[in-house]
């Protein structure tokens, strides 16, 4: 009997964890075109993983199923990648940006990927 109960709370507890990993990020992103990869990280640069990657021309770029945590994007195709600030997300919450891409200075640093 105990061990189904255990049983039951464990698999309610991570129903409970995944049902918590809902929230969106939806970006307008303007490039030059050139079908730029746009990685969504979790943690902070220099202790980063990619969680979801898109290629865009353009446009929305959207990463759904989000858990609860500190994000940033890592936009770019080269080693050097432009890097927006660390953002808490929230659960239940859908979060929106734009970013608009510039050759030279801008509002996103530039990092080696192989840093993140």
């Amino acid at each position: 009997m105990n061990k189904y109960l255990i049983s039951a709370l464990l698999l309610l507890g991570m129903v409970g964890r995944a049902a918590a990993c809902n929230t969106e990020y939806n970006i307008t992103l303007q490039t030059f075109g050139e079908g730029v990869l746009v990685e969504l990280r979790s943690g902070s640069p220099g202790n980063s993983r990619v969680v979801q990657s898109r290629r865009s021309n353009g446009g929305a770029v959207n990463f759904g199923n989000l858990c609860p945590g500190n994000y940033f994007l890592a936009i770019g195709n080269d080693d050097s990648v432009s890097v927006t600030q660390t953002r808490y997300f929230e659960a239940d919450a859908i979060y929106t940006g734009s970013i608009v891409m510039q050759r030279g200075s801008g509002n996103v640093s530039h990092k080696s990927r192989k840093s993140l």
